[in-house]
Parts: structure tokens; sequence; C-alpha cells
């Protein structure tokens, strides 16, 4: 069981390899912690305040939550330098001899992004349909006894 800073942490430093030019944990708490809902609408779950505790299934789909909504704003945010003056971080290469120079297409990085998010968007619909699948509850609970006692009563009308 873990509650969400923990999950935070995990995410940071072993998906993001603890690299603080990409994102950091107060960063990815604060969006648990606003998004908590989603995972509770995802899972039909009840979840609520600072310190609940998520199970390792329960954590697994908010990960992936996390990671389809970090990268589906990464492609967003690629998609946005596209067209503006903003020249940096745009040169990929620069070459001396003959004079070449190499810029980042942004829409290739923006279809990169967007293909992470998918990944994680398929990854967590598979999590979240095994989850509800287990964790589901039967409809209707007939017992043998109650069975017979419906045949006996329709059999001899009393």
């Amino acid at each position: 069981m873990a509650n969400i800073g923990q999950i935070a942490s995990g995410i940071f430093f072993y998906e993001f390899d603890a690299d603080a030019t990409q994102t950091n944990v107060s960063a990815i708490s604060g969006w648990m912690q606003a998004n908590i809902g989603e995972l509770n609408n995802l899972i039909f779950t009840s979840h609520s305040g600072t310190g609940i505790d998520l199970n390792s299934e329960e954590q697994d789909i908010f990960k992936h939550l996390y990671l389809t909504h970090f990268y589906k704003k990464k492609s967003r945010n690629a998609i946005k330098t596209i067209g503006t003056n903003c020249q940096t971080n745009n040169v990929l290469s620069v070459s001396d001899e003959d004079s070449s120079v190499t810029f980042i297409n942004g829409n290739e990085v923006s279809k990169q992004f967007r293909a992470l998010s998918k990944d994680h968007f398929e990854e967590l619909n598979k999590l979240v349909y095994a989850h509800n699948f287990y964790k589901a509850a039967p409809a209707q609970v007939v017992a043998k006894t109650m069975v017979s006692d419906v045949l006996t009563l329709t059999g001899t009308g009393t």
C-alpha cells in the first residue's frame, strides 16, 4: 500500500530517472491529488484526501494515467512551438565541413510524444479492465436452497 507521495516519487525516480528538467515530485503529486477523481471513475472506488492507500494494481493504473496525460501535454507543447519565433533547442546538429545545420522538426517530436501517450493509454485500458473484471461482484447470488424453495413453491402452489 502506498500513498500519493510515494507513487509520485516512484514515477519521478523510475520513469524519469530523477531528471528535474522533465518534472519533479511536487508536480507529479500535485497532479495526482487533483486527478484522484479520474482514478475513482476508472476503477469504481471512492479514494479521497492526502492519506489514501492504494494497492499495487491501483498504483500501476494511476502511474499510467499520469504518464498518459504527461505525454499528451508534451505533445501539445511541442505543437505550440511550431511556427513561433522561439529558436531555443531547435538546432539538432551543426557541421563545420560543407556548412550543414539540422533543426528539430517540432511536428515529428509531437508525434513521438503522442505515440508515447497512446502506448500508456493502451496499457492503462488493459490494467483498468483487469482490475475491474477481477474486482467485480456478482449482480445476483443464488443459493441452492433458494432454488429448491422456489421450485417447491411453484410445484405445490403454496
